[in-house]
């Protein structure tokens, strides 16, 4: 029997004054499924990603994460549950090391006291996976590195890690290409390869190669709707998908097709 998918949008509507920004949008996302959402600029993408994590309230319809409905959740419910957003997360430290930054992620999933943040970076209960994670990420040899100086590329890594940390079960990715260079964004779609499987992920990016690199299915928006869902390969031929894109920078076809 096919397991319901993990998240189940109904009717996600958000208005601003006369704008419609979410458009009566319906979505189902798999378990373990790399959902990746794509679109022209102003399609209410990053709006979209806001009302899942609970920065954004819609103004109608449903949010069904695991079988609840959470589109009215704050974001520390959400978190709760298991939903985390990479990439936009505020609470990093600059001036802590990347050690300690992962470390107060995991010393916050198991809800510790937060009266003493610098001795999390000494509790090996903390420090122990939070080197794990950081290796996982590439970020193995800047563990005492503090977060300010870090490149651009590296704080996303960072930030990756520390939603990881959270051990969510759905991972919110907000255009997690933006600012890298090409080397870096090849090495970030590598690291992301490697959680295909293990996590639901739903991505929004710009990036065409790396959507097409690593999703299982593709969702094409369009002022605020979903018009065509399918595999890489059907989203590639779409006619619905070109006529939108409007001879945007998306490869629709393979290399060999055009």
């Amino acid at each position: 029997m096919t397991p319901p998918p993990i998240l189940r949008i109904e009717g996600l509507t958000k208005r601003y004054s006369g704008l419609v920004v979410t458009d009566d949008l319906s979505l189902e996302v798999e378990p373990n499924e790399l959902h990746a959402i794509i679109g022209p600029n102003g399609a209410g993408k990053t709006t979209l990603i806001g009302q899942l994590a609970g920065q954004v309230m819609p103004d109608a319809g449903h949010v069904w994460f695991d079988g609840k409905d959470v589109a009215h959740a704050s974001p520390p419910e959400r978190a709760r549950s298991g939903i985390a957003r990479s990439f936009q997360i505020t609470s990093i430290f600059p001036s802590f090391s990347t050690e300690a930054n992962v470390a107060i992620a995991i010393q916050g999933r198991r809800r510790h006291s937060f009266r003493f943040w610098r001795p999390a970076d000494r509790d090996p209960k903390l420090i122990d996976p939070a080197r794990e994670l950081l290796t996982s990420v590439g970020l193995g040899d800047r563990m005492q590195t503090p977060a300010a100086v870090l490149s651009h590329g590296e704080h996303r890594l960072l930030e990756l890690a520390i939603a990881l940390a959270q051990q969510p079960r759905l991972l919110l990715l907000d255009e997690p290409m933006a600012g890298l260079g090409s080397e870096e964004s090849k090495e970030l779609v590598t690291f992301l390869l490697t959680l295909k499987g293990r996590y639901t992920i739903l991505l929004v990016e710009h990036d065409m190669d790396a959507v097409f690199a690593l999703a299982d299915r593709i969702s094409v928006l369009a002022a605020g709707r979903i018009i065509a869902t399918g595999t890489p390969e059907e989203i590639r031929v779409d006619q619905e998908v070109r006529t939108a894109y409007l001879g945007d920078e998306m490869p629709i076809a393979a290399e060999g097709e055009r």
